[in-house]
């Protein structure tokens, strides 16, 4: 009777105390995320640099590719070209 009566008043427990925690808010206030590893403020050059880097490691990698891997690689190639193209060459 002691046992039942024990689990009874402990299920009791936990069912009123899980709508309590589920409505209840951290001690600290959440901040947003922290931003990825993206710099609002890049620099020109930076980019263009980072552009040029790719390329080149995509070259590389196009050049070793299996052939069940290399349509990938050549279309994110191309999408880097592009991307130098539009915002990294001089006329």
């Amino acid at each position: 009777m002691l046992k039942s009566g024990l689990f009874i008043a402990l299920l009791l427990g936990t069912v009123a105390a899980i709508p309590v925690s589920a409505q209840a808010r951290p001690v600290v206030p959440e901040h947003s995320p922290a931003i990825s590893n993206i710099i609002p403020a890049q620099g020109y050059w930076e980019r263009c640099r980072w552009l040029r880097e790719r390329i080149r490691e995509l070259q590389d990698r196009l050049y070793s590719a299996p052939p069940w891997e290399r349509q990938r690689i050549e279309r994110r190639l191309w999408e880097r070209r592009q991307e130098f193209r539009e915002s990294c060459r001089r006329y």
